[in-house]
């Protein structure tokens, strides 16, 4: 079977995991290359659609037509990565989603919580699954990495490394992550933040020579309270390369997240057996329950609780025991792929 992912491939690779163990043939390419032979369309990134810019009136008009010739061969299944664009302050993709959520006839949840809290706003024929995220298992297989230290000024040897991986999309997950390192009772610590500040957006008025300049006195407003020694900040997506050398790297992983669904960082943590604090939100609260992780818990904020909790998982050699090296298996991409070969096929079977 083929199947129909409208929108070029993303730089997560979750999917390539999924793939690699598919019994079908995925095909990534722009929504108006749909052919009628394919009978999956398979939508993972909404936004990804019209290459992360937003869509005009005309254009809106159109892709909903294009579902509906979709809708006349094929079947289109939703991966809900999110519901809807969190931190999307114009609103510019709400449509989209909006028409993806009326036309979908089938939609993976990537656990309980989606399944449970937004089922009630698609069709009542479309068929709900649940299809959890799986392990980055192609990351471990001898995979070619390049020296976070490189990139890095300040020597890392010794160094209690907290990494917060993804961008940072809000005030409020910047703050999450500065609080939850301040808190961290441990003297030699670094926090590195491949991606901070995206949610800063400078002024167009701003001349471009002085744009840089601009962004240092973001980070002096915001890291104040840090030494410069104690962190590295940068812009820039990173290169598995030097991803995977950093997350090997790193003592502690912080999930940056307050709002989303769901999180590819918790299992790219879980992937290399980290130590993580991990938010009370969305699906990443059935998964941290899964393995017996603690959680975060906004509201409360018991960060003093859960740091400890966290740290005692090392000492107590947590990673390595035989129940949670056997717990993984259950997010391995092959077993994923599985269920995914079974859910289109399940689909395909409707007329």
């Amino acid at each position: 079977m083929e199947v129909f992912v409208p929108h070029q491939k993303d730089r997560n690779i979750y999917l390539d995991e999924i793939i690699s163990f598919s019994n079908h043939n995925f095909i990534f390419g722009n929504y108006k290359e749909y052919r009628d032979l394919y009978k999956i369309v398979n939508i993972q990134f909404p936004e990804a659609i019209f290459d992360w810019k937003s869509p005009s009136t005309e254009e809106l008009v159109n892709f909903e037509l294009q579902l509906l010739n979709w809708k006349k061969k094929s079947k289109i299944v939703y991966t809900m990565n999110d519901f809807t664009t969190h931190y999307d302050k114009k609103n510019k993709f709400s449509e989209v989603f909006s028409l993806i959520h009326k036309y979908s006839d089938g939609v993976i949840h990537l656990g309980k919580y989606s399944l449970d809290n937004y089922e009630k706003y698609f069709s009542s024929s479309c068929l709900h699954t649940i299809i959890y995220h799986p392990l980055y298992n192609s990351l471990t297989e001898d995979y070619m990495t390049k020296e976070i230290q490189s990139l890095v000024p300040t020597d890392l040897t010794n160094k209690f490394i907290v990494s917060a991986i993804g961008g940072i999309r809000s005030k409020e997950e910047l703050d999450l992550i500065l609080k939850i390192f301040k808190k961290l009772p441990i003297k030699n610590k670094f926090l590195i933040v491949p991606r901070m500040f995206q949610f800063i957006i400078i002024p167009d008025y701003i001349p471009y020579r002085f744009r840089k300049y601009y962004k240092r006195l973001i980070e002096k407003k915001y890291c104040f309270s840090l030494s410069k020694n104690q962190y590295f900040f940068s812009a820039r997506f990173l290169e598995y390369s030097y991803l995977v050398d950093l997350v090997k790297r790193s003592s502690l992983m912080i999930i940056p997240r307050i709002k989303n669904l769901n999180s590819g960082n918790l299992y790219l943590g879980l992937t290399f057996d980290k130590l993580m604090i991990i938010p009370e939100i969305g699906n990443l609260t059935e998964t941290a329950n899964y393995f017996g992780l603690p959680l975060l818990d906004l509201q409360n904020k018991n960060y003093k609780e859960v740091i400890t909790m966290v740290l005692d998982l090392k000492s107590n050699q947590y990673y390595s025991s035989d129940k949670y090296l056997k717990d993984k298996h259950f997010f391995h991409p092959e077993k994923i792929a599985k269920d995914y070969d079974a859910f289109f096929n399940l689909l395909g079977e409707f007329k």
